[in-house]
């Protein structure tokens, strides 16, 4: 491993490329459903982080990374809705299905399973500071997102959110566990 290179930005890479897996999953289905003409528009094979990062601008490198995915994945949800806004049906049962395929263990805490969703879905940088935690006892979590930084990529971020909490649904699928959304505020509850 680089000698720059450190556990943040594996980490942040990770989820990056989480988000390139359900991009690629939609886009397949969307190709082979005959929604869009080419999948390959849309999806984007993510290389060993060490081959591909730019070393003298880590920051600058996966801040773009996350710039490019979060496009093409906004790009490729509107291309389907503007189609047939009814989609989204499918889509929500695509982006369960991948969160069941990410399934948390039964035996999942509250506070394991926040933690696994901010190792699991890009909410920008770390340094973006966007989820803040609320309250965190032994039968939940909250916690409140302090900005909307999907919504610079979309038209309108309400598919985004629809299917961001499909995917905590199909990951909360083998838990006790459920998901409460308000406005910019979420609980994880038994």
């Amino acid at each position: 491993m680089s000698h720059v290179l450190g556990p943040i930005h594996h980490w942040l890479y990770g989820k990056i490329g989480k988000q390139e897996e359900l991009t690629d999953r939609i886009a397949v289905f969307a190709e082979n459903s005959g929604w869009i003409s080419d999948s390959k528009a849309y999806v984007k094979k993510l290389q060993p982080l060490e081959e591909v990062i730019d070393e003298g601008n880590i920051h600058g490198w996966l801040q773009e990374c996350i710039s490019d995915a979060e496009t093409r994945y906004a790009d490729l949800i509107t291309a389907i809705l503007e189609q047939d806004n009814s989609r989204i049906k499918v889509l929500i049962k695509l982006a369960h299905d991948f969160g069941v395929d990410n399934a948390l263990p039964a035996e999942t805490t509250s506070e394991e399973a926040y933690k696994s969703f901010e190792d699991f879905f890009v909410n920008g940088m770390p340094c973006d500071r966007i989820n803040t935690l609320i309250s965190n006892d032994e039968n939940s979590v909250s916690w409140q997102q302090t900005r909307d930084i999907h919504a610079q990529y979309w038209k309108d971020a309400a598919p985004y959110y629809i299917l961001r909490n499909s995917v905590i649904d199909g990951m909360l699928q083998c838990t006790k566990l459920h998901l409460t959304v308000g406005e910019n505020a979420y609980t994880i509850s038994k």
